[in-house]
C-alpha cells in the first residue's frame, strides 16, 4: 500500500510540499523568536539581529513559494527546496555539535525526507516524459 502511494506523483507532491511548507513555518517561528528575544534579552549587535530576522522571513517566504510550486507540479520549486534542505543537513550537524541532538535529529530527518521526496518526484516526472 505504501509502496504504491510512493509511486503516485501527486501523492509525493502533496507530501513533499507539506514538508517544505512546514520548514518555512519553522523559519517564521525562528524570526518571531528572535523578535521576542530582542525585547527580553540584551542585544549587543542590532545589525546582526536584524539581518537574521530579515533572512529568516525571506527564507520562509522562499520556501513557501517553493512548496507552492512543488504542489502545482512546477519545476521552479524543486531546486530551491533541494538546496535549502541540503543546507539544513549541514545546520543539523552543527546543532548536533552544539549539544542539541534531539533538535538536530528532527531537522536532519525532515530535511532528508524532503530531499528524497524531491528526487523521487524528479525521477517520476522524467519517466513520465520518456513515455
Amino acid at each position: 500500500m505504501v509502496t504504491k502511494k510512493l509511486k503516485d506523483e501527486n501523492y509525493l507532491r502533496r507530501l513533499t510540499s507539506t514538508i517544505v511548507a512546514g520548514e518555512s513555518l519553522l523559519l517564521f517561528f525562528a524570526a518571531l523568536f528572535l523578535i521576542v528575544e530582542s525585547f527580553i534579552a540584551e542585544v549587543k549587535n542590532y545589525d546582526a539581529l536584524l539581518g537574521e530576522i530579515f533572512f529568516a522571513i525571506l527564507g520562509g517566504l522562499g520556501l513557501l513559494m517553493a512548496a507552492k510550486g512543488i504542489r502545482r507540479g512546477k519545476r521552479y520549486g524543486n531546486s530551491p527546496s533541494l538546496l535549502a534542505n541540503l543546507i539544513a543537513i549541514a545546520v543539523a550537524y552543527y546543532i548536533w555539535e552544539g549539544g542539541w541532538p534531539g533538535i538536530a535529529l528532527m531537522l536532519g530527518f525532515f530535511a532528508l525526507l524532503a530531499i528524497i521526496g524531491i528526487l523521487m518526484i524528479t525521477a517520476l516526472s522524467a519517466n513520465a516524459e520518456e513515455k
